[in-house]
């Protein structure tokens, strides 16, 4: 009996996988960051090792035949396993020589990101880390394929056979054009800003800010008004330099340097913005419980600054 090769499988399957979400060989092939002609032939192998066909070809694009659905139902839980063990085995189980992927949100200019990521890098210089940027939504998509080993996001998310722990909580920051007549103020309220337009972003914590502005301004009997676009945090801000209205973000987005737009407190608001790690309950790479470590002694130094901080006060533990 032939011993199957783990690695051609892996690839194989996840090209399978991908073609069922999209329907399309082409639209996999862009997925994946390679050729149509690459996910044709590999899905053909796939299907001639199995014996049986996956898909239906046809000018509309692919779906998956019975036979394939069934297969893929079975398959895909176990991919995820399967890909895991293989990285843990290549790893042998030392975390010097582990291999961390994670999925970020918030920027690096500053915040425990900022300071964890300089911290693993002195303590376990040989790990391997990749960094993927991208909306929430994105990132916790790439951590259920199996694509992500960890991922920080706003809130708490509660995904299924996923573990999501509160690491830490930043404050609430008013962004205004400096040319605005509030920019001269050092902390501003709810009731200073009630009546600015609000733009937000469709994506990454933008939901969780409409929730946010709704509950804080409605408790005045005012409705905020309220752009939405297309952009990440940084073009938002952007954005708000230019003109466009305001915004509210937290305290992470205080390493953007974007001139011709102010950051301001939320004074009196003891309701602090929750920033999670979420990651698999199958987990078993010994980097992402280490980066883990680090982060909650991150955020357990934090509690400890004076309030309000800047991101220059957090203090540094790889000193």
């Amino acid at each position: 009996m032939d011993v199957p090769d783990l690695t051609f499988d892996l690839r194989y399957l996840r090209c399978a996988i991908a073609a069922a979400a999209h329907g399309s060989f082409r639209q996999t092939a862009l997925a994946l960051d390679t050729s149509q002609s690459t996910v044709t032939r590999r899905i053909q192998l796939l299907e001639h090792r199995l014996g049986f066909t996956l898909f239906v070809r046809d000018r509309r694009g692919v779906r998956l035949t019975h036979a394939g659905d069934n297969f893929l139902k079975e398959a895909a839980p176990g991919i995820d396993q399967l890909r895991r063990a293989v990285r843990l085995g290549s790893s042998k189980g030392e975390l010097h020589t582990s291999m961390l992927r994670i999925g970020i949100l918030a920027s690096l200019a500053a915040g425990f990101l900022h300071l964890a990521l300089k911290e693993v890098r002195r303590r376990h210089p040989r790990i391997k880390i990749i960094l993927h940027e991208g909306t929430a939504e994105n990132n916790l998509d790439r951590l259920t394929k199996g694509d992500l080993d960890i991922v920080f996001v706003a809130g708490l998310p509660q995904l299924p056979r996923h573990k999501s722990e509160i690491l830490w909580r930043e404050r609430i920051f008013a962004v205004l054009p400096d040319s605005h007549s509030l920019a001269i103020k050092s902390e501003l309220s709810w009731e200073d800003i009630r009546s600015e337009t609000f733009i937000l972003s469709s994506n990454g914590s933008g939901p969780d800010v409409l929730d946010l502005l709704v509950r804080k301004i409605g408790q005045m009997g005012f409705r905020p008004r309220i752009e939405v676009h297309h952009v990440a945090r940084e073009n938002l801000i952007n954005l708000v330099a230019m003109g466009y209205g305001a915004t509210v973000t937290s305290a992470s987005a205080l390493g953007l340097s974007v001139k011709g737009a102010v950051f301001r407190p939320i004074a009196h608001d003891t309701e602090d913005v929750p920033w999670s790690a979420v990651w698999s309950e199958a987990e078993e790479n010994p980097a992402v419980f280490g980066f883990l470590e680090i982060v909650r002694s991150i955020a357990a130094v934090e509690h400890c600054a004076p309030e309000p901080f800047a991101p220059s006060q957090i203090p540094d533990p790889t000193r």
